[in-house]
């Protein structure tokens, strides 16, 4: 009878028998990379960030746990595009009083980890959403937080009230200034990072608050549904994304603002362009609700 292969996890450590049903000799083999010291990686599995992951909590001490950038990628939420995944660093962090940890494939801090603050995904002690926003602070412009809370707002990973007492919480912590400056911009109704941005933008400009994400009427009849919206002086500010840039969906989108202009809308178009120029995006806006919408010249935004 033919021994049945043992099935081999995606991250295993290794003794001096061997591990994961491998004898010692087996993990050595160019099949399994070694991550760090007693820990291996299946090969064909080694460019998966969630598994590089997985292999640094393995090789540290029990009590860890992912914290800040790591585990906002694990909650899958918007971070800036040039906070590009790194394969090689994990922020792990230990409560105040244990050893850090120590390793070439991650970053190690002490914190003070309530009990309140830690949860579990996918088989990892982690922190929780509201504390990973808050952990996030430092690292990010306030920009990308709001972009970062409206997502865990959206997706009810926890309420205004959760964001409001961790801020209260981290009195003086390192980036809770910048917490508390996006708390009053979050809005769980933007859909997406880029809306997110072009309503931080015109809203630390002095533009008033908009309502995201509304939908439009004309005679009983549904138009569109705006991502910024101000309904007295019938403004509409869009951000038009890399979703937009299908000629399909460029098309669609044409058809949808030009119903809406004759419905007696005035429509703004932002790209992730525009966002280089705060000042500009808020001074067409300003114009535009000025003018209570009606058509007529406006600065245009440098290109």
């Amino acid at each position: 009878m033919t021994k049945a292969k043992p099935v081999v996890p995606d991250v295993f450590r290794v003794t001096d028998a061997g591990g994961a049903g491998l004898t010692r000799r087996q993990t050595q083999g160019s099949r399994y990379v070694r991550t760090s010291q007693g820990v291996r990686i299946r090969a064909e599995a080694a460019a998966d960030v969630d598994v590089r992951v997985q292999a640094a909590v393995v090789g540290c001490r029990q009590g860890v746990v992912l914290t800040d950038l790591s585990a906002a990628r694990a909650w899958n939420l918007p971070l800036p595009w040039w906070l590009a995944p790194d394969d090689d660093i994990v922020s792990l962090g230990v409560p105040a009083g244990r050893p850090r940890p120590r390793r070439a494939d991650v970053k190690g801090r002490r914190l003070r980890l309530p009990p309140a603050h830690v949860g579990e995904l996918d088989g990892c002690r982690i922190t929780t959403p509201a504390r990973t926003w808050l952990d996030c602070a430092p690292l990010v412009p306030v920009g990308h937080l709001v972009a970062i809370g409206d997502v865990v707002l959206r997706r009810n990973l926890a309420s205004p009230e959760d964001l409001a007492r961790m801020c209260h919480w981290g009195f003086r912590r390192r980036g809770v200034a910048v917490a508390r400056k996006a708390l009053p911009l979050l809005d769980p109704r933007a859909e997406s990072p880029g809306e997110s941005l072009a309503r931080v933008a015109l809203r630390l400009g002095g533009v008033p608050a908009p309502e995201c994400n509304a939908d439009v009427f004309s005679a009983g009849e549904w138009l569109a549904r705006a991502d910024m919206l101000w309904r007295r002086p019938r403004v509409i500010a869009e951000y038009d994304g890399v979703v937009h840039l299908p000629e399909s969906q460029r098309r669609h989108d044409a058809v949808r603002r030009n119903l809406l202009q004759a419905a007696g809308w005035f429509v703004i178009v932002f790209t992730a362009r525009d966002l280089r120029h705060p000042e500009q995006m808020c001074m067409l806006v300003k114009d535009a609700l000025r003018r209570g919408g009606s058509p007529g010249p406006a600065p245009r935004l440098p290109r």
